[in-house]
C-alpha cells in the first residue's frame, strides 16, 4: 500500500494536468452539449489508468462503464459518479471561464471541478495507482459513470436494472457532494426522498382590473395560502395524517455518528458566511436536516410582481412545495394522502400535481462493509466524519434497492466548492487527499 500512496504522490502534477483537460469539455447534459465528447474521453481515461472500458447506450445520454479486476473472489466495489456538468456562462460571475482551468491559491476553478468530473477522475487514479506499481488491486472495481444526473438521471434506473448482472457488486460507493466543512474525510449513508407538488387554484380564469372587481372577486391567492397553510400546524409537523408513521427511528451506530458530527454550526458558517447567524437552533442542524422529514414552500407563481405595479386580480396563482422524505416513506403513496387531505380539509377544489419523486435511501452505519469503509479512511489520526444521511436527494435506491446492496457516499470536493455556482472550485489538497482516501478503501475493502 505504500508504494501505491507513493505514486499518488509522486503524479500530483500530472494528475492535476489531465484532470484539467477534462473539466475543459463542456458536458451539459440539459443543453445535450458536449456529452459524446466527454464520454469519449472519459473511455479513453479508463483505458490509461488499465481498466476496461466501454460506452453503453441508454435512453438520453450515454453510461461510461468500467471494470479493473481483482483477485477471484474478492469483494466488487461499484463506483458511481457522472461526467455531465451544470451549464455555467461568465455573466453569472465567474473570475474565470468556467471551461478554462485555471489554479488560483491552491484551488482549480473551472466548471465541474468539484461535481463531479474531479471526484470520479480521483477514484481513477486509485486504480491506476495500484496498476501501475504492479501492486495487486485488492477487490474489483467497476465504475458507472453517468451522463444525466444533473438532469434527474433520468434513465439511470432503467440502465441499472437492465444491466444487473454486468454491475454486479458486493457495495457500492459514490463520490459526490462535499466534505464536512473541517475537512476531515466524510461518509454519508443514505439520502431524504423528495416529493414535489404543485398546487394550482383557479380564479376568473383570466386577469382582472382590481379596482373594478375587487371586493367581488377574491384574488384566488387567498384560497391557495389558505391550502398551503393546512398542510402544516402552528408546531411546524405535516397534518398530512399518516405523514410520520411510516418514519424508521435510526440505530444505535446512526444515533452515535449523529452525535459525533462536529460543530453543527460550521456547515452553516460554510454555506452562508455571517448569514448563519440569523439561523436559529444550530445544534439540531444535522438531525433535522439529515434524519428529520420536512415541508417547505419553494414558491408562489401568479399575478404580477415585476418591477414597479400593476393592480390585477390574478386568473389562477401555483405554489411550488417540497416534502423531503426519509426512509421508510413513500413519495407516491404521500402524494395520494396529500390530495386526500386537501380534499377533506375543503380543498378539492385545489388542483394538485406531481412534479417530481426520489425514494429515500439508508445503509445503516453499522453494516461490516461500511464498517470496514470507516476503519480505511482514517486520515493522519482523525476519526471520519458519519453522516447518517445526506439532507437533499440522489439516486441511491439504484444500489440499496434495485441492486440489493450497502451504499456509501465519500465526498472527495471541498464544502466550499460552489457546485451549481460561480467559481466552482476543488482545493488541490483535498483532490489530492480524495485520490489517496479512494485507495485506502480499496485497501480496506480487501482485508
Amino acid at each position: 500500500m505504500s508504494a501505491v500512496i507513493a505514486h499518488l504522490r509522486s503524479r500530483r502534477e500530472a494528475h492535476l494536468e489531465q484532470l484539467a483537460a477534462y473539466l475543459r469539455l463542456p458536458s451539459i447534459s440539459t443543453l445535450n452539449l458536449g456529452l459524446k465528447e466527454a464520454a469519449d474521453h472519459l473511455a479513453g481515461l479508463m483505458r490509461e489508468a488499465g481498466v476496461e472500458a466501454r460506452i453503453l447506450p441508454t435512453k438520453g445520454h450515454p453510461v461510461v462503464y468500467g471494470e479493473a479486476g481483482g483477485p477471484a473472489g474478492a469483494p466488487v466495489l461499484l463506483v458511481y459518479g457522472h461526467y455531465d456538468v451544470q451549464p455555467a456562462e461568465m455573466a453569472e460571475g465567474w473570475a474565470s471561464p468556467p471551461f478554462e482551468p485555471q489554479v488560483r491559491e491552491g484551488r482549480l476553478y473551472a466548471r465541474g471541478a468539484g461535481d463531479n468530473k474531479g471526484q470520479h477522475f480521483a477514484q481513477l487514479k486509485a486504480v491506476e495507482a495500484f496498476k501501475a506499481t504492479g501492486t495487486p488491486l485488492p477487490v474489483t472495481v467497476k465504475f458507472l459513470i453517468e451522463g444525466e444526473e444533473e438532469m434527474g438521471s433520468t434513465h439511470l434506473r432503467e440502465f441499472v436494472v437492465a444491466n444487473r448482472d454486468l454491475l454486479k457488486a458486493d457495495i457500492a460507493c459514490s463520490s459526490d457532494g462535499s466534505l464536512h466543512p473541517s475537512r476531515r474525510p466524510t461518509l454519508a449513508l443514505g439520502c431524504r426522498g423528495l416529493l414535489y407538488v404543485e398546487l394550482i387554484a383557479q380564479g376568473a380564469g383570466k386577469d382582472l382590473h382590481s379596482g373594478s372587481y375587487g371586493g367581488a372577486v377574491e384574488s384566488p391567492f387567498w384560497r391557495l395560502m389558505r391550502a398551503v397553510q393546512a398542510l402544516r400546524g402552528p408546531d411546524g409537523r405535516v397534518r398530512v395524517p399518516g405523514f410520520y408513521g411510516a418514519v424508521r427511528p435510526l440505530g444505535r451506530a446512526d444515533r452515535e455518528a449523529l452525535a459525533g458530527i462536529p460543530d453543527p454550526a460550521s456547515e452553516l458558517r460554510a454555506a452562508l458566511g455571517e448569514g448563519a447567524e440569523r439561523i436559529g437552533e444550530a445544534a439540531t442542524f444535522y438531525a433535522r436536516t439529515q434524519t428529520e422529514p420536512n415541508l417547505n414552500i419553494c414558491g408562489f407563481q401568479g399575478g404580477y410582481s415585476g418591477e414597479g405595479m400593476k393592480t390585477v386580480i390574478p386568473g389562477a396563482v401555483r405554489a411550488k412545495v417540497d416534502f423531503r422524505l426519509v426512509v421508510d416513506q413513500d413519495p407516491h403513496k404521500l402524494f395520494e394522502d396529500v390530495r386526500a387531505f386537501l380534499a377533506r380539509e375543503g380543498f378539492g377544489d385545489i388542483e394538485v400535481r406531481k412534479l417530481a419523486t426520489f425514494e429515500p435511501s439508508k445503509t445503516p452505519a453499522d453494516h461490516p462493509l461500511i464498517q470496514k469503509v470507516i476503519r480505511a479512511i482514517g486520515w493522519e489520526g482523525q476519526k471520519p466524519v458519519v453522516y447518517p444521511n445526506f439532507g437533499g436527494s440522489v439516486p441511491d435506491t439504484v444500489f440499496t434497492k434495485d441492486l440489493g446492496v450497502p451504499s456509501v457516499w465519500l465526498p472527495l470536493a471541498n464544502a466550499d466548492s460552489n457546485s451549481h455556482a460561480p467559481d466552482e472550485n476543488l482545493r488541490l489538497d483535498v483532490f489530492h487527499m480524495g485520490c489517496e482516501l479512494a485507495a485506502r478503501v480499496m485497501e480496506g475493502l480487501g482485508r
